[in-house]
């Protein structure tokens, strides 16, 4: 009867096993599919699970499942085994999840300890048959709802976060399930158990919870990133708006020399100058000691152009004497400029501006962007630099960040930022201190 029992319960576990892998890798029809390597992996799974049931202890028993599980799946599957491992993390931690949920719901209606639930028949089927059925629908809730897990994207770079937090709870779940089986003498194992399953839990919202800080700068990043790629994408713009433009003018000059006019040679130094100031004023090229500032405010000068904005860079100090990875001060200066900018989306002032300095201040670096629109409130200062914080209408999702992300990579090397505003101007001001000078 053990035998037929084990045997049934080994047949469970492995089709949820083999259900769980179709779930996570969108592969729902691998049993209907593939039958003779879905019966291979249950005669391996059945007889392994089986041997070890009655010929390892329990304290080493359930390790020894999840290493040859992993090595089993990626065999009959033909996956990695990374990616084996995250599917039986998962499935394990299921497993240990719910046979811990019911032992505690069923010690205290039976009034029964731990050994006295395994060893009594009775009281074992029940929690044999609870476990299992809650394990079926859980799983069947998964394979249900698997395109949340392929979102994820759990056996890709951009879903490591997801896929380590997997393992780490199924290696904690296989320490806190060996630990349970691997204690003796423990008075009372009800109130033991029940404390186990309270430090799982906590567990498990702490990772959570760091599951949510490590997707936020994730987030920021792409955000980063993205940024840079408009960034690019605004240059090759330019560059092939004014290809077409020269294209243009050279068409008109090669015109004007086949006319032959007597007054040709001033028409055409006329012309030229003309188009030099028209490039001049849209385009300026800048020298500020760093060429990916020079591309950057270059960019950000051709969009005051196209905006009526006057913008002003005065560079005392070449940014060459900064220490710091050019992504994060690109990342700096992009987001302050920015921020200037939307300074003017509400607001009615006419003779918009924008001012860019850098100068030594004492000991310090220091880098200031001015605007003269509206004057931000006390209250909003205060705020201006929380996470998620936006004065925009939109959803936070999509705002509250820039300057929050700029504070962040400041003060990581070494720096502090200022606002000042009033009815003239905001001005912000990051001051940088000397030991991130070179030469200092």
């Amino acid at each position: 009867m053990d035998v037929i029992r084990e045997v049934i319960i080994d047949i469970i576990e492995a089709l949820l096993l083999l259900v769980v892998f179709e779930s996570l890798y969108d592969k729902k029809k691998f049993i209907i599919q593939n039958k003779i390597k879905t019966g291979l992996f249950l005669i391996l799974f059945i007889f392994l699970t089986y041997w070890s049931t009655f010929h390892i202890p329990l304290a080493y028993h359930t390790l020894f499942l999840v290493i040859f599980d992993i090595l089993l799946l990626a065999f009959i599957t033909k996956i990695k085994l990374f990616d084996s491992a995250i599917i039986v993390c998962l499935f394990f931690t299921i497993m240990f999840a719910t046979e811990s949920f019911v032992q505690i719901i069923e010690m205290p209606i039976f009034n029964v300890n731990l050994n006295q639930l395994i060893s009594n028949s009775r009281y074992f089927y029940i929690f044999v048959a609870s476990s299992k059925i809650l394990q079926i629908i859980i799983i069947a809730i998964i394979f249900q709802f698997n395109s949340y897990f392929i979102k994820l994207k759990l056996f890709e770079k951009e879903g490591a976060i997801f896929a380590n937090l997997i393992i780490e709870l199924g290696i904690f779940t296989l320490f806190i399930f060996c630990v349970n089986f691997g204690i003796f003498h423990i008075k009372n194992i009800q109130s033991y158990n029940i404390i186990i399953f309270i430090i799982y839990f906590i567990f498990l919202i702490s990772k959570f919870k760091n599951l949510k800080e490590k997707q936020l700068a994730i987030n920021i990043n792409y955000k980063i990133q993205e940024k840079h790629i408009k960034h690019m994408e605004e240059i090759i713009s330019i560059i092939r708006r004014e290809k077409h433009d020269f294209a243009n003018h050279i068409n008109v000059i090669q015109g004007l020399c086949l006319l032959n006019k007597p007054d040709t040679v001033e028409k055409i130094t006329t012309y030229v100058r003309k188009i030099s100031d028209t490039i001049h004023s849209s385009f300026k090229y800048l020298d500020t000691g760093n060429d990916y500032i020079d591309g950057l405010l270059s960019i950000k000068n051709s969009y005051a152009v196209r905006n009526n904005i006057d913008f002003n860079v005065i560079i005392n100090e070449p940014f060459s004497l900064l220490i710091i990875r050019q992504d994060e001060l690109i990342s700096i200066i992009s987001n302050l400029v920015d921020n200037a900018f939307e300074a003017f989306n509400k607001s009615d002032v006419e003779n918009k501006e924008i001012s860019i300095i850098t100068f030594k201040e004492d000991i310090n670096f220091c880098i200031e962007i001015a605007d003269n629109g509206d004057v931000i409130p006390k209250n909003i200062i205060e705020k201006i630099f929380n996470k998620g914080f936006s004065t925009k209408t939109k959803e936070k999702c999509e705002h509250g960040f820039g300057l929050y992300i700029t504070k962040q990579l400041i003060e990581k090397n070494n720096g502090i930022i200022f606002v000042e505003s009033t009815t003239q101007r905001t001005k912000l001001t990051v001051k940088f201190k000397m030991d991130q000078i070179d030469g200092t």
